[in-house]
């Protein structure tokens, strides 16, 4: 018994001293942290940087953490009084992340005390920004380039605030504007090989005197501490959070290969002999993001502790009697020279959130990692587009593929069935060429494992053996594109732009036989004269997908269009359908997406009128925007213009945007996506459909009496040209994001919308 007593005691003993060790361990970290508080607080009257620039805004967010976790009123009165002595402004550049990054107190002093005027000038400022996009090039070297994120510590400064201004006031625009620029920023400037972010692109070319990259030591600093911020604060279902997850782990680990023996990390991560000294910026945001990554279960492997342990153990080393904080580098752009008499605001910052982590993971076990569904895509809309566009597509393309097409299909005109046998000659080449044009992006996505995919499968073959029989002149439902009339060379080019928006499945499943035969019907089509209106880019069409797919083209007629359409234009985004101005949707059924998919052609082939895309584009993109607010907010839109019966073809130039990931950076895909969805419910009734699955003429319904003249069943299969977007995989965006609002469903609820502006 009296072992037993003793064994007990000597068991108490140790785990008696073992909590004393680590109590005693955390009083002395508390003791330093508040160390470097206190001096921070005392000293910063004599901060040369004005209250509200980037530097102090790093203070502040590190202050805010410290001041948060001890509840020490000093800190926070001191936050505060920043706040209201500035009355909770801005720097003056608009644009500019670094004026954006005193935000971050902001929003976490209007979470605790929920004073709106915390956020009210930050959100006029965000509101403006996000509303009125920067087009400017991530060229760090312009200046221009400084509205837009294009040096990597912009990453730390703004991404942010806009995660929690999301938070705060549940639009998703604020997660949708910081998500498209992060992206733009990180494809400019991320090296994955390296898990390291170069500082602004003119740094991509240079080298250290060890002649490996120039990865700034503070820069990558400051994107894994922004990663670490905004990933707390990141709603963890949201579609894109394992995006910003990904970059965080793979930074951490080159963080840690590149963390001395010491513990520190110096002012360039590959060249320390360089820069033999450490700098403590980097280090503080180094051993932050470790630390805190541990602490939230994100970073489980030991190795990570143990180099943030390291890292603040080094990091305290820099700290003097009095608090100061040594071995800051001064502000710059790249890797350079500090000592022990260096410090900066952000450099106690950083200093500050490693404080708090490592106080955090003192207290023992990690919290689990977050549960982060993988989300579904938005399968509902996707499956109802996919639904509706085969039910219109099928009779058409299971009757071509057997031959059967002109037995079967309904020659319907606006005076009867196909009275006078007016339409009987051209309707089946509309029919096939409309059609396959629509789904042709959808097509060209390939088969795949998914049911989706499978399906996929069965209408590539139908369409490829349906081109086959229309094609060849022994088969019932053989096509000419000379002829009858002018009328074949209008679908001739819808047929080749459909080519063209297939051409890496569709092309290469034909045999040689159908393709020469496309070929020359193609050139065969040479002798119909356009009309000197959108017609013109018919024949440009079929030009662009003989030079395309054969080398050779007839640059005359390619010419002819381009010149015209170039005098043609109005301004606004709009062209005239000839010299005059028609207001219906013909810069939609044919001359917008034409002019973009030829040129992108002639681009491609270096011939002249090439250039002349950089010059549509802007202009598809200005139609593609007022488009979208031309949809109502219950999905109808205006009855405008002859061939209205083509439905919701009218909006194509909306789709091919969406496909083309063209969209302006106000306009989410989202909101593109359930704006056609209604339309589409909206328009697509019982009605439209004949008894054996045709479409019949009309607009909502059957309703002939609105078709033109030259208008039969064949024409209505314009209509598919709305499914474009069908041709972006089912986990982009456009498809996998949550519902949002269209414009005009907020302009009619009284929320934020942008202003409207005409281009030139």
């Amino acid at each position: 018994m009296a072992l037993l007593i003793a064994v007990t005691a000597m068991l108490g003993l140790s785990v008696n001293g073992s909590a004393a060790r680590d109590s005693r361990q955390k009083k002395a970290d508390r003791e330093i942290i508040d160390r470097v508080a206190t001096w921070q607080v005392r000293h910063h009257s004599e901060c040369k940087h004005n209250d509200l620039q980037w530097t102090n805004g790093a203070l502040y967010r590190g202050m805010y953490e410290w001041a948060d976790y001890t509840g020490d009123a000093t800190y926070m009165d001191f936050l505060l009084d920043i706040g209201k002595r500035n009355a909770w402004g801005l720097g003056k550049r608009v644009y500019h992340a670094d004026d954006l990054c005193v935000g971050q107190l902001y929003t976490q002093l209007y979470k605790r005390f929920g004073d709106e005027a915390m956020v009210t000038p930050l959100k006029y400022r965000m509101d403006y920004v996000v509303q009125h996009p920067s087009s400017a090039v991530l060229r760090h070297n312009i200046k221009e380039a400084r509205d837009r994120w294009s040096w990597c510590d912009a990453l730390f400064m703004a991404p942010p605030v806009y995660v929690e201004m999301y938070n705060i006031f549940g639009d998703e625009k604020y997660l949708q504007y910081m998500d498209r620029e992060f992206k733009l920023t990180t494809d400019s400037l991320y090296n994955r090989d390296a898990g390291l972010y170069y500082r602004d692109c003119t740094y991509i070319p240079k080298r250290e005197k060890n002649g490996k990259n120039i990865f700034w030591g503070r820069g990558n600093g400051w994107v894994f501490a922004g990663l670490a911020i905004m990933l707390e604060a990141f709603p963890k279902e949201h579609y894109t959070y394992n995006y910003y997850l990904q970059i965080f782990r793979e930074m951490a680990e080159a963080i840690i290969r590149c963390q001395d023996a010491n513990g520190s990390w110096h002012a360039s991560m590959l060249d320390p002999d360089s820069y033999p000294v450490a700098e403590n910026s980097a280090s503080g945001f180094f051993t932050y993001g470790l630390a805190w990554g541990w602490n939230h279960g994100i970073l489980t492997d030991p190795k990570f502790r143990t180099a943030a342990e390291k890292g603040w153990e080094a990091l305290k080393t820099y700290v003097h009697e009095d608090g100061f904080l040594g071995n800051v580098q001064p502000v710059g752009a790249a890797p350079g020279a500090t000592g022990p008499d260096k410090t900066e605001v952000y450099g106690v910052g950083a200093f500050l959130l490693a404080g708090k982590q490592m106080m955090e993971m003192r207290k023992g076990t990690p919290k689990p990692a977050p549960a982060v569904p993988v989300p579904a895509p938005e399968t509902a809309d996707r499956r109802y587009w996919v639904e509706t566009m085969t039910r219109i597509i099928d009779p058409l393309y299971e009757n071509l593929s057997r031959g059967t097409l002109r037995k079967n299909m309904p020659v319907e005109t606006n005076d009867g069935y196909n009275m006078g046998n007016a339409r009987k000659d051209v309707t089946h080449l509309e029919a096939l060429g409309r059609s396959f044009d629509g789904i042709a992006p959808w097509l060209n996505l390939g088969p795949d494992d998914t049911e989706e995919g499978k399906l996929r499968a069965h209408y590539i073959d139908l369409v490829v053996k349906s081109i086959r029989n229309a094609v060849d002149p022994s088969s019932p439902d053989f096509m000419t594109f000379d002829g009858p009339g002018r009328q074949p060379l209008v679908d001739a080019a819808f047929f080749a732009q459909g080519l063209l928006r297939s051409k890496d499945v569709i092309w290469p499943a034909l045999d040689a036989t159908t393709r020469e035969r496309i070929v020359g019907q193609f050139k065969a089509s040479r002798k119909i004269k356009p009309h000197q209106s959108n017609w013109l880019m018919f024949s440009a069409t079929i030009e662009a997908a003989l030079l395309e797919f054969t080398g050779e083209y007839d640059e005359e007629k390619v010419e002819e269009a381009f010149s015209r359409h170039a005098e043609w234009y109005k301004g606004d985004g709009w062209y005239g359908d000839g010299p005059a101005f028609h207001l219906d949707y013909y810069n939609a059924y044919v001359i917008q997406p034409m002019l973009i998919d030829v040129s992108a052609v002639l681009k491609a082939h270096g011939k002249k009128w090439g250039d002349f895309y950089d010059t549509e584009l802007p202009r598809l993109i200005r139609f593609a925007e007022q488009q979208e607010r031309l949809i109502s907010p219950e999905g109808t839109y205006p009855v405008l213009g002859r061939s209205s019966g083509y439905r919701f073809g009218s909006f194509q130039v909306l789709s091919q945007v969406a496909l083309m990931e063209k969209l302006p950076l106000y306009i989410e895909p989202a909101q593109v996506r359930c704006a056609l969805t209604a339309v589409i419910r909206r328009q697509l009734v019982e009605e439209s459909f004949d008894k054996d699955g045709w479409l019949t003429l009309g607009f909502c319904g059957h309703q002939p009496g609105i078709a033109d003249s030259y208008v039969s069943t064949g024409s209505n299969y314009l209509c598919t040209f709305i499914y474009l977007p069908l041709g972006l995989p089912a986990d982009n965006p456009f498809w996998s994001a949550p519902a949002a609002e269209w414009s005009s469903q907020r302009t009619w609820k009284g929320l934020p919308v942008r202003a409207d502006h005409a281009i030139q």
